[in-house]
């Protein structure tokens, strides 16, 4: 007996089932940004917090005047 991968095993599943885990997913990932808004109203992050992710927050600079 062959094992299948993780990608066999979800097409293996019937169609209504993987539907349901899709949703499930989505559900899922709703129902914690919702949280995670929640704990954030509740516990607004400090002003050293807030430098804190400023300084760990990429810079991107664009130079929209350089010539190709």
């Amino acid at each position: 007996m062959q094992r299948k991968s993780l990608w066999g095993s979800y097409k293996s599943l019937p169609p209504k089932t993987r539907v349901m885990l899709g949703l499930g997913g989505m559900a899922f990932a709703t129902v914690g940004m919702g949280i995670a808004d929640w704990i954030e109203e509740q516990k607004p992050a400090t002003v050293v917090e807030k430098q804190e992710l400023e300084l760990l927050s990429p810079i991107i600079v664009v130079d929209h005047n350089t010539k190709k």
